[in-house]
């Protein structure tokens, strides 16, 4: 199954209609209007910010928007802005540890970065991780050796470097 299959499988199954709404609104309303979670405006800001890291990154939008809308509080807003991003995968909120193993083995050295990173932020679900460090060094270990640096460090520069003696004769370094 790819990447796309399976995050446009769980997309159709979650419908606008399972989003949980505030008493009295009818469905249809505006995005700013609805609760962005069960309880929302029932927790206090410690509450909500402890709670965000179980939620994906579309959803994260929600908790923007209709924070901005109604409460605005501060430190709400500040770790919404650290905590949203973009995924390293499409759709990577919605994939099940599985389906991001199985992205990972395809993937090239910069998007296993951006995964370790993402999910070290977020999930920090071992088996991910685990999966990470496994595919990282086998993406190392079938790169080509590096070349030798272009540059010299001063210590080995003048070791084999010629000089210029007092009778200006060119000569190389530790000899008369």
């Amino acid at each position: 199954m790819t990447i796309l299959g399976a995050l446009s499988e769980r997309l159709s199954v979650r419908s606008a209609s399972d989003l949980p709404r505030p008493p009295g609104d009818a469905p249809g309303g505006s995005a700013a209007t609805e609760l962005p979670f069960a309880g929302y405006d029932r927790l206090d800001d410690s509450q909500v910010i402890r709670g965000l890291s179980e939620h994906s990154q579309i959803e994260l939008e929600a908790v923007e928007s209709y924070e901005r809308s109604h409460q605005n509080r501060e430190p709400v807003l500040d770790k919404l802005r650290w905590m949203r991003g973009r995924e390293p995968l499409p759709g990577y909120d919605a994939l099940d540890v599985e389906e991001i193993v199985a992205a990972l083995g395809d993937a090239d050295l910069a998007t296993i970065k951006k995964v370790r990173a993402y999910e070290r932020k977020f999930a920090n679900r071992p088996a991910v991780l685990e999966a990470v460090v496994r595919v990282h060094h086998r993406s190392l270990a079938g790169q080509p050796a590096s070349a030798k640096p272009s540059y010299q460090p001063m210590s080995a520069s003048a070791m084999g470097a010629s000089v210029v003696n007092s009778r200006g004769d060119r000569t190389e370094r530790g000899q008369p």
